[in-house]
């Protein structure tokens, strides 16, 4: 019967203001928590926050990544009972679905964290057919937007953030704006794994006015988006 709360995470600190409630759409009487939403002011400060972080994640090294990530992972589990607690009240999953949702997290997240190792540890060799000796060396691209749905609120958020981070780039998550407090509690488990904090931030709020801000800004450099064709096609008109 815990009352959870979604606030903006800036550097790791949770931001003020007022709250909206959350409420059980299996029993729209239960209160489940309640969410701050993100101001434009909020999304600058992230935004400038996570662009001074993108040269020194970049150069941190695959396998660190990588344990960030198998730390992630083991959280989840960790967690797990909280995680299907929060998956059942918010976004209306069964026990068995929300428990699925959990282990599909934990699948990503330790995934991701060995094809950063096997991307980006060492240069690939690229023999020419003619003797010459060519090296792909990969890097992160900078800071990338990740927009999930809300009806797999915490698998699908964890893939699109634990995919950017492990390829070194920087990453301002927007979740759905059903399901912000699943979303809120994964982040905070990434903290704890090792993810520093100017590295990954959380904007919860309406899609249609966070993405005004967040879209429109040259310092981002990409976007990963789960949803509709028609907001698929808005968002590459917005970053054309």
């Amino acid at each position: 019967n815990q009352n959870w709360l979604a606030s903006p995470l800036i550097n790791g600190l949770p931001a003020e203001g007022k709250r909206h409630k959350i409420s059980n759409p299996a029993n729209p009487d239960e209160t489940v928590g309640s969410v701050i939403l993100s101001d434009p002011a909020m999304i600058e400060k992230a935004i400038d926050s996570a662009a001074l972080a993108v040269k020194s994640w970049r150069l941190s090294t695959a396998s660190e990544r990588a344990g960030f990530l198998q730390n992630t992972a083991d959280l989840l589990e960790k967690n797990k009972f909280e995680l299907v607690s929060l998956c059942v009240r918010e976004a209306g999953k069964t026990i068995q679905d929300a428990l699925a949702e959990v282990r599909e997290a934990v699948d990503f997240c330790r995934y991701y964290a060995q094809q950063s190792i096997r991307l980006f540890e060492q240069p690939i060799n690229l023999p020419g057919p003619t003797g010459e000796n060519n090296v792909l060396k990969q890097y992160g691209r900078g800071v990338f937007v990740c927009i999930s749905p809300w009806n797999f609120p915490l698998a699908i958020f964890t893939g699109q953030i634990t995919a950017a981070l492990a390829s070194g780039n920087c990453v301002l998550a927007k979740p759905a704006s059903q399901t912000p407090l699943i979303a809120m509690r994964c982040i905070q488990l990434l903290h704890e794994a090792g993810i520093p904090n100017n590295v990954l931030h959380f904007l919860p709020g309406d899609g249609a006015t966070v993405s005004q801000y967040l879209l429109t800004d040259r310092r981002i450099s990409g976007v990963a988006f789960t949803g509709s064709s028609d907001t698929a096609q808005a968002i590459n008109q917005r970053l054309a």
